[in-house]
């Protein structure tokens, strides 16, 4: 078996797009944390796009990649054997693949065991971008309790060791001191995680680190470092092996570092801190004033939309999101809830038409080459449910019509999940951040119902709305005992002859 790599990349045929060859560049401008798969298919894609423009003059915007966690080691090797190259292949709803090889990612550091470098690289005066994939949990913060988490095994150690660190915020705050004490100007730390604000969440977290490592550093870091929000989208599954075997079959090289995503793409920038940067609208980063607009909008109709087709499609038997969407019922109920809940009560955004953006999210999710599971999208739910379907319902409730009953079915829906998989092997098989408090709410078999719906963590004042929760126990009722598209039925009824 032949791996892809720079030697061997020659070999890939005229079909796939191939970047031109890069002058040699001592020191490049970016750094990136937390190197998956949603980073290569999205900002490495971007930067690609800049460097390709005019390789002369941008090469040196090509990404030092950084994996912290131990467990990274493996992707590390694996992907330091193909020289930092893989192949992005983007897929549209028709059919139609396109396949790219990607040279944006300089080199690969791996913190347990190249600490210094990566110090280095933060101190660095040619380094102008940070970046960061670290998903949320990686910003050690509880959200609810709007606290950063300083007694965290890893943040204490970072704080009372003298060694190496180990987090995120370790390696900054050391590498950010180094740069203060050689005099250097700052630079823009961009968070790309699917958090609303999410650069103020990441500026919070360092804030409250610094608190605790060099209140002067958190001084100096006011005076000198942006942290833009930022939205960005790009259907991203998990690579399978079966398109890995795919991949070699067609084209004789073995890529383990290969992304499939769908055609689609969306990076919405907020102009801070970019004066230093070049100009990347026209690489399709949409630069704008206030980037929460957009984020709700996302986060109330695709983000949302996932965890109903998910949830209801998964209670159908149908275990993938592109049959689930099209199922007549399913997507009755999904354009019910983004047409008469969600785009109702969304902030306006000039030359945006929500209506246009829910029927090219219905599309989508429609697109059977990204085959992404209803698994993927259920896990986690008690983390996804508060953040995108249940602030419309809430902004809904301000309203002097509410509309809710989609939000109620999906929660319905998801205790039936929940309730399923108890029965089946007491949660077991279910990947959730709540399991243990899931699990107890279930060992009280008479009343789930209830408890479920009583936890405040995660549906807070929604428990509390008398008519929401009668809808939602009725729904849940009728899923336990009866016929689940039975359920549907009546709930369409419900919304659409009223």
């Amino acid at each position: 078996m032949a791996l892809l790599n720079q030697q061997h990349s020659k070999q890939l045929p005229a079909s796939v797009l191939q970047p031109q060859a890069l002058p040699v560049v001592q020191k490049n401008h970016i750094m990136h944390i937390g190197i998956g798969g949603f980073h290569r298919a999205h900002q490495a894609y971007t930067w690609q796009q800049l460097i390709q423009s005019n390789p002369e003059a941008n090469a040196a915007w090509r990404i030092t990649g950084v994996c912290l966690l131990p467990s990274d080691k493996p992707f590390v090797e694996a992907f330091r054997k193909q020289d930092q190259l893989y192949c992005l292949r983007s897929c549209a709803a028709d059919g139609k693949a396109e396949t790219m090889l990607i040279n944006s990612l300089q080199d690969l550091l791996f913190g347990p065991e190249d600490a210094e470098a990566i110090l280095a690289k933060i101190a660095d005066p040619a380094t102008r971008i940070i970046s960061f994939t670290i998903t949320e949990g990686g910003y050690n913060v509880d959200f609810e309790q709007k606290k950063f988490l300083l007694d965290t095994a890893a943040i204490a150690e970072d704080l009372n060791d003298t060694a190496a660190p180990k987090t995120v915020f370790g390696f900054l705050a050391k590498g950010l001191q180094r740069r203060k004490e050689a005099g250097l100007n700052g630079l823009t730390l961009m968070s790309c995680d699917n958090i609303q604000e999410n650069g103020e969440v990441l500026h919070f977290a360092l804030d409250a680190y610094l608190d605790a490592f060099d209140p002067e550093l958190k001084a100096w870091v006011a005076a000198h470092v942006h942290f833009p929000n930022s939205m960005v989208d790009r259907i991203t599954p998990v690579t399978k092996l079966a398109d890995k075997d795919a991949f070699e079959a067609s084209y004789g090289l073995r890529d383990e570092a290969l992304i499939v995503c769908e055609d689609y793409f969306q990076w919405v920038l907020e102009d801070k801190g970019l004066d230093h940067i070049p100009y990347l609208p026209p690489f399709g980063v949409e630069v704008v004033s206030d980037v929460r607009p957009y984020e709700s909008m996302k986060l109330g109709i695709l983000n949302a939309g996932h965890s109903l087709v998910g949830l209801i499609g998964n209670a159908l038997g149908i275990y993938t999101i592109h049959e689930a969407v099209q199922d007549p019922m399913i997507a009755r109920i999904f354009t019910h809830y983004a047409k008469q809940e969600a785009i109702p009560v969304l902030q306006e955004i000039k030359g945006v038409s929500f209506t246009t953006y829910f029927e090219k999210v219905k599309s989508r999710f429609s697109n059977a080459m990204i085959n992404d599971s209803t698994a993927r999208i259920i896990s986690g739910s008690s983390d996804k449910i508060p953040k995108f379907l249940l602030p419309i319902t809430l902004k809904q409730f301000k309203q002097e019509n509410p509309q809710w009953k989609a939000t109620a079915l999906v929660i319905a829906f998801w205790w039936f999940y929940l309730h399923q998989e108890y029965a089946k092997n007491e949660l077991s098989d279910i990947l959730d951040n709540r399991k243990t408090a899931l699990k107890g709410i279930f060992q009280q078999k008479t009343n789930s119902i209830d408890l479920f719906m009583a936890m405040e963590d995660i549906f807070g004042e929604l428990g509390s709305q008398k008519d929401f929760y009668s809808c939602y126990a009725q729904y849940a009722t009728q899923l336990a005992t009866g016929d689940v598209r039975a359920v549907l039925s009546q709930f369409l009824e419900e919304v659409e002859y009223a």
